[in-house]
């Protein structure tokens, strides 16, 4: 079991959040994102980009938290999208059905600019 914690950082582009994830979301660590998504939705920002590259670990737990995450997101008709997932994180979660509710791309950058484009 990991003892890493889960640190985030957040970049507002309005109505768009990038949510970089560093380190593990698993248990007690994957809450963070909740609060995170819970406090900016009534801010206005509706589309979260979050980003994996220095996610290190994602158990069924953190899996649990993405799909709660939807409805919340949904609910405001935002757009879920995950990027810099590796391939093993990908076909994780696209088993668990989370490819029909998230959009994946490789790049932040390029995922922002495919929401300007369906805005």
């Amino acid at each position: 079991m990991s003892t890493a914690t889960l640190t985030t950082s957040v970049e507002k582009i309005q109505p768009t959040a990038i949510i970089k994830l560093d380190g593990p979301l698993n248990d007690f660590h994957a809450k963070e994102l909740i609060g995170i998504i819970d406090d900016l939705l009534p801010q206005n920002f509706v589309h979260f980009i979050i980003n994996f590259d220095k996610c290190i670990e994602v158990n069924n737990y953190g899996v649990s938290v993405l799909i709660s995450l939807i409805s919340s997101i949904n609910a405001k008709q935002g757009k879920l999208i995950f990027t810099k997932v590796d391939a093993h994180l990908e076909k994780k979660l696209k088993m668990m059905g989370l490819a029909a509710y998230a959009e994946f791309y490789s790049e932040d950058k390029v995922a922002l600019e495919s929401l300007i484009q369906k805005l």
